[in-house]
């Protein structure tokens, strides 16, 4: 069964630009992994919002995502954490559609 990725990110306003261009080099390698199904990358239109990013992402099913995290979990802390980012991911099933 699909699951949907949403991961929120808060970015410090002077980091936003080398943020972005960060992750647009790290999503050539995450949509290369086997399960990936499809991606959208998200910036808040409020400039003071405390999630300034959001990434969802659609994989197979979550063993297939679990295996791709831990393949690039540890070099995306460390720019993370240089970038001075809060990330915090979570895996959802769709309750219902409307």
């Amino acid at each position: 069964m699909p699951v949907t990725l949403i991961n929120v990110f808060s970015v410090p306003k002077a980091k936003e630009e080398e943020f972005v261009k960060w992750w647009q080099d790290v999503k050539d390698n995450i949509t290369k992994q086997p399960g990936f199904i499809s991606g959208k990358f998200h910036k808040s239109i409020k400039p003071d919002s405390k999630f300034n990013f959001i990434n969802v992402a659609i994989w197979e099913n979550e063993d297939i995502y679990w295996k791709a995290y831990e393949k690039s979990v540890t070099p995306m802390k460390a720019k993370l954490q240089q970038l001075e980012v809060e990330m915090t991911p979570a895996l959802y099933h769709v309750a219902f559609e409307y």
